[in-house]
């Protein structure tokens, strides 16, 4: 029988063949390893009263007592780092463009709490009149242009509207698609199920917008492809949705269907410990803006590109690491 200084622990089915360390660690999550491993080596931990002070693998009805839990630390995840800070691809005199690392909004949010990219840029530019002329996602990386001035926003904000902004983004997506370019046309407008989010749809509806992506495939992998989109309208999610709707979500994107990127579903021959949960290999949606061009206030036609941020390569080496069939070259 449990109490506050002794707790017991039954090894059933799914659990059997996990190791006593792990066992621990799965009912307790919340206590800190370290003082898991000096349980064992004190021989506060016994299975079916035997004493053991090493981490071994268990059986099916093993009875795990273990003194001391009421002693251990609590394990508190450190609160996180902010996001580094956008570094400058190319500046003009009337624009700035940057590379927006993931994690980073790109206007402050309503709380106050968090001032953006807007924000930070400010303080690295005290002298200029920095304006957002466009957005990324919270958790998209890539070029993000700023216009400096009243009338340089105003030039880059018709250039967006009129679509004469060239916009290159690169996604991995679920599954891999049939034709190697594809041009996508669906209405995308709000999700009265779900506040804050956007659905596609073929028909017209109210509150409905037009948006096309043009989608070019870079890579095929077993169960993944690495995709060029070059979208010509600028609605909220549109290349989330767009992709959501032919069947191929960003992997990631917790919010349009996007599978998490596991090394369990890469790996034929992983072998998954028992009673440990898996770690994504990449912890956020594969989406990067890598590559914007636009023509200057003053008539200069600007190109700017961003690298493919540690994180997203990172995943792309072991995708290509563990499926990889072939490659298509990028122009």
């Amino acid at each position: 029988m449990s109490t506050p200084q002794n707790e017991v622990f039954v090894v059933e089915r799914d659990l059997a063949g996990v190791r006593l360390r792990d066992l621990l660690a799965h009912a307790r999550p919340g206590i800190h390893r370290g003082d898991l491993h000096q349980l064992l080596r004190s021989g506060e931990v016994s299975v079916n009263g035997e004493a053991c002070l090493h981490d071994r693998r268990l059986r099916l009805g093993d009875v795990v007592l273990c003194s001391g839990l009421d002693r251990a630390r609590r394990f508190r995840p450190p609160a996180g780092d902010p996001p580094p800070a956008p570094v400058v691809l190319c500046e003009t005199a009337t624009a700035l463009v940057v590379a927006k690392p993931a994690g980073m909004p790109s206007v402050p949010d309503r709380s106050g709490r968090e001032r953006g990219v807007h924000g930070v840029l400010a303080d690295l530019r005290p002298g200029d009149d920095l304006r957002i002329v466009h957005r990324l996602d919270r958790n998209t990386s890539g070029c993000l242009v700023l216009a400096k001035g009243i009338a340089a926003a105003r030039h880059f904000d018709r250039m967006f509207r009129e679509r004469r902004v060239r916009k290159t983004y690169v996604a991995l997506v679920g599954g891999v698609p049939a034709a190697d370019d594809l041009e996508i046309d669906a209405l995308l407008g709000p999700d009265r199920r779900r506040p804050g989010r956007v659905v596609a749809s073929d028909q017209a509806r109210t509150g409905f917008r037009e948006a096309h992506t043009s989608l070019r495939v870079r890579a095929r992998f077993r169960r993944h492809a690495l995709v060029e989109l070059h979208p010509t309208t600028g609605r909220g999610h549109q290349l989330r949705v767009h992709l959501q709707s032919i069947g191929h979500p960003i992997v990631g994107d917790d919010d349009y269907g996007g599978e998490r990127l596991l090394l369990s579903r890469l790996k034929p021959a992983y072998k998954q410990r028992k009673g440990v949960t898996e770690k994504p290999l990449l912890r956020r949606m594969f989406l990067h803006a890598e590559r914007v061009g636009f023509v200057d206030f003053d008539g200069a036609e600007v190109v700017a590109e961003a690298p493919l941020p540690e994180d997203l390569a990172v995943a792309l080496r072991h995708v290509e690491k563990h499926t990889k069939t072939h490659r298509h070259q990028c122009d």
